[in-house]
């Protein structure tokens, strides 16, 4: 029977143990992400463009990459080819901009 007793009271420490654990955890995964990571101002506030309206039916090209070996002024231009049909509109031509960069350049 002490040996019971003795077992259950091993099983009720490992269980305290990983409670602590966890909250301790816990608190190191809020102090790394902030309280307020998923806040919507924050998140509007990060948008590259403002209030882009994408229409319905528009389609986003496949881009070749750059990744800053190429020379900038010919992917410039082959972005504004593949976005031809809404090279007027200045905010989706910039929020789309970021789908033809790769690697260190999207950074």
């Amino acid at each position: 029977m002490d040996f019971t007793v003795k077992k259950s009271q091993k099983n009720k420490m490992v269980k305290e143990s990983g409670l602590e654990n966890l909250a301790t955890l816990e608190e190191r995964m809020r102090a790394i992400e902030g309280t307020n990571l998923y806040d919507p101002i924050k998140a509007t506030e990060m948008c590259l463009v403002p209030n882009v309206v994408i229409p319905k039916k528009f389609r986003v090209p496949e881009f070749i990459k750059y990744i800053g070996t190429q020379c900038p002024i010919t992917h410039l231009k082959a972005y504004c080819n593949k976005m031809a049909k809404v090279i007027y509109d200045e905010k989706l031509l910039i929020h789309f901009f970021q789908n033809s960069l790769s690697y260190a350049t999207l950074t």
